[in-house]
């Protein structure tokens, strides 16, 4: 498992550095309003994950359990059947994002998600890890080039530019990686029933997770200025920056926690790494607030009003840390119980902003996203202690 999460924690780090080193150069050209639209613009797009990741999810579960000789990429008809209405959606909360926009960008997005869930079910970390290296130089490439030969400072011709360089890449690495008999397109309305029998909750949860960062930033633009979304979004950048681990972690235990659960083995996973973890946790909360702390001091000054956010952000990182290790509800398919803890969060993300944001500012959306990451990870923690140590 530790080879594994070496594997892809080395593209990741890759990954977030090339991507830490795109948005300075973003900086460098765009005025904290503008990046504040440009990182909202971006938000509003990713929720295309709300249509893409939880089908995506589930399947893999499904996959593995049952051990299906091939990937189904079948699977993703519901995805491309959505994504008209999710334009539309996406057009009313901002006139600014095109059809040429949005459909290269939720190409790209359905391309490189379904490759990665292809690799990662037949666990080939290492080039699971170079479809995101290839990406991210792909649009940090064309971001220099933007910026520094074309001098444009458009910041919606940028995206334009990024993910359709990124997209003709994507697509050339998808054809390449996919082979022959491990993959096909089966679209059976049995299989698709059940499938989505046992998996509904767990859809349902995936697809409101990414709401949590999207109503903070939404009641931001709505209710405070162009420059307070500058300063949050560089907030969330940092935060995103101390979640390096994240995705390592989750997706090789994924994996590793179905394999447990089988095992019937989660007190003694717990009792094992429970000091170790707590441990590690801490470790990379200190080095992610000194990192704060050095790139406000000395790189990024401009966005010095950004550092107390972004410190109570990191808190939400830490949160995660100590918890996604022992949240086993997915990996005992305890669906129900995460959708409860899902709907829980955005409840509270939702009323403590419309409350409180216009009286106390951009503190409210910061303590917002912690609680809110509170509910959903030591929610998960606590009651996988509760619901399995009994069994």
């Amino acid at each position: 498992m530790f080879k594994s999460i070496v594997k892809i924690f080395s593209s990741h780090v890759i990954v977030k550095a090339i991507g830490l080193l795109n948005i300075v150069i973003v900086l460098k050209f765009l005025v904290i309003a503008d990046f504040g639209e440009y990182s909202y613009m971006l938000v509003l797009l990713n929720l295309a994950a709300i249509f893409i990741d939880p089908f995506l999810s589930a399947y893999l579960i499904e996959n593995k359990l049952n051990e299906h000789r091939k990937f189904n990429f079948g699977i993703l008809l519901f995805s491309i059947t959505l994504m008209p209405i999710f334009y539309l959606v996406l057009k009313t909360l901002n006139s600014n994002i095109n059809g040429y926009l949005f459909l290269i960008f939720s190409t790209n997005f359905i391309l490189t998600t379904s490759l990665k869930s292809y690799l990662n079910v037949n666990e080939k970390y290492f080039k699971y890890g170079i479809v995101d290296v290839v990406k991210q130089l792909s649009i940090i490439s064309t971001t220099l080039f933007f910026f520094y030969i074309l001098k444009e400072n458009n910041y919606i011709k940028l995206i334009e530019l990024n993910y359709l360089i990124s997209l003709l890449f994507i697509g050339i690495f998808f054809c390449f990686l996919v082979k022959k008999g491990t993959a096909e397109i089966k679209i059976e309305k049995a299989l698709l029933n059940s499938f989505f029998r046992k998996s509904l909750s767990y859809i349902l949860y995936v697809a409101i997770v990414p709401f949590i960062t999207f109503f903070d930033s939404f009641f931001i633009e709505k209710n405070l200025t162009n420059f307070d979304l500058g300063i949050y979004s560089f907030s969330l950048k940092i935060y995103n920056v101390s979640l390096i681990l994240v995705i390592p972690i989750f997706t090789v235990l994924n994996i590793k926690q179905l394999e447990i659960a089988k095992k019937k083995g989660y007190t003694h996973f717990v009792k094992k790494h429970f000091k170790k973890v707590i441990f590690y946790a801490i470790l990379f909360l200190t080095v992610s607030l000194v990192f704060n702390f050095l790139i406000i001091r000395f790189v990024l000054t401009a966005y010095s009003n950004s550092f107390l956010y972004t410190s109570i952000l990191l808190f939400a990182s830490f949160i995660t840390y100590v918890s996604m290790p022992f949240s086993f509800l997915l990996a005992y398919k305890k669906y129900e119980a995460l959708l409860i803890l899902g709907l829980l969060a955005i409840i509270f993300n939702i009323g403590f902003n419309f409350v409180f944001i216009n009286s106390y500012g951009l503190i409210i959306p910061t303590i917002a996203t912690v609680i809110s990451q509170a509910i959903i990870s030591l929610g998960g923690a606590f009651l996988s202690y509760y619901l399995l140590k009994k069994e």
